[in-house]
């Protein structure tokens, strides 16, 4: 019998939200690695480490969770570390924001002795894939940022927004699985959406989808008003807003009421899956990405399935949203103690925008928006390339 010893694949764990949650960074997590494991596995051992969710049997590949994770330290990595590679040489791949992986790239600000001694370990190679969806002062990274990103010895970015900051050359878009994520017919998803109980919803209704985590970064303000203009200019607006909570740093409730919008919004929580998430879209007639992005699931689904997309000018969504459905920033201002960039939107440029999508797509055919650069079927191969090129 061979022992764990003669296998000579690559272990890699992945490092982020736990892939059988339901937040962007567990589901982007759970497809690349999904893949790596199913395309790359004579190669590669895959396991993930995260926290979020209590795991799925239906994960085809090791599910390592975290339970006590405070201030983004993980002090029980090197534990878990050793109980997957059981003494060999491997891949550390982080999902997580830079920000959260001071001590992982800079060990000598970690507070905990034996975190700080793994991250010092030269048995352990550190990749990082971070979404950046600002500029720090200059067009730059903020300080501490940027002493991070040095720590690592391998980094692939999102988009060539986020490289040209980093100054990283290699960039790779994550990808949309257009198998799932493709038109319905608009009438018959909008009658299921009736039918699920959405008050006051009608095949006539102007549905404006938000699909966006309850965190600061999400303008849920500038969505929220936005659609009150539309509905002040006599469109009978209607508001899906899916969320992971109604109550953190925006109170969607008071916003909906504050708007004048009670009796016009649907607010979800719960989870969908990918099929059910690809009719939700495909019922609306448009749906507002109301924060810049590292990349941004939800811009690139509803793109996906034939849904026009508002959003900002600005971070990644520039790179694949087309262009007549990017409204351009009047101002920024920053914020953070990162000093991160952020822009100033105007939301009647954004409702003006929201009309001029609607009437494009009463006159034309609901087809995928979606660039065939993001598909999977396009972009594995380039990931493959870049996974195999790391242990040559």
């Amino acid at each position: 019998m061979l022992g764990i010893m003669d296998d000579k694949r690559t272990p890699i764990l992945f490092l982020s939200d736990a892939v059988s949650c339901s937040s962007g960074l567990g589901r982007i997590t759970r497809d690349l690695a999904t893949r790596l494991h199913e395309n790359c596995g004579d190669v590669f051992d895959v396991a993930s480490v995260g926290y979020g969710a209590a795991g799925k049997r239906s994960v085809p590949f090791p599910e390592y969770h975290l339970h006590d994770v405070n201030n983004w330290l993980v002090p029980e990595l090197p534990e878990i570390w050793d109980d997957w590679t059981q003494g060999r040489e491997g891949i550390l791949m982080t999902v997580w924001d830079v920000s959260r992986l001071y001590w992982l790239g800079i060990p000598q600000m970690c507070p905990v002795p034996h975190l700080r001694k793994f991250a010092e370990r030269k048995d352990v190679k550190k990749w990082a894939y971070p979404a950046l969806d600002a500029e720090g002062p200059y067009g730059k990274l903020s300080h501490r940022i940027a002493e991070t990103y040095k720590g690592f010895d391998r980094v692939i970015d999102y988009s060539s927004f986020s490289s040209k900051i980093t100054g990283n050359p290699d960039h790779l878009p994550h990808g949309i699985d257009t198998s799932v994520f493709y038109p319905r017919p608009h009438a018959e998803a909008r009658q299921m959406f009736i039918n699920q109980g959405f008050q006051g919803l009608t095949p006539d209704s102007l549905l404006v989808g938000i699909v966006a985590t309850n965190q600061a970064r999400k303008n849920w303000q500038l969505g929220i008003e936005t659609c009150r203009i539309l509905l002040d200019r006599g469109h009978d607006v209607r508001v899906w807003c899916h969320t992971d909570t109604i109550d953190r740093y925006w109170s969607l409730g008071n916003l909906i009421v504050d708007y004048g919008l009670q009796g016009r919004a649907a607010v979800t929580v719960n989870r969908f899956t990918d099929e059910q998430l690809a009719w939700n879209y495909s019922a609306c007639n448009v749906t507002l990405g109301i924060a810049p992005e590292g990349w941004g699931y939800p811009l690139c689904e509803s793109l996906a399935c034939g849904v026009p997309v508002i959003t900002g000018k600005y971070a990644a969504q520039a790179e694949y949203v087309p262009e007549r459905m990017l409204v351009r920033p009047i101002a920024f201002h920053y914020e953070g103690a990162f000093c991160s960039k952020r822009p100033v939107f105007d939301p009647v440029d954004w409702a003006d925008a929201v009309e001029a999508a609607k009437l494009e797509s009463e006159q034309t055919a609901r087809n995928s928006l979606l660039p065939e650069w993001i598909d999977w079927k396009n972009n594995w191969v380039k990931w493959q390339e870049w996974f195999m090129a790391g242990i040559q």
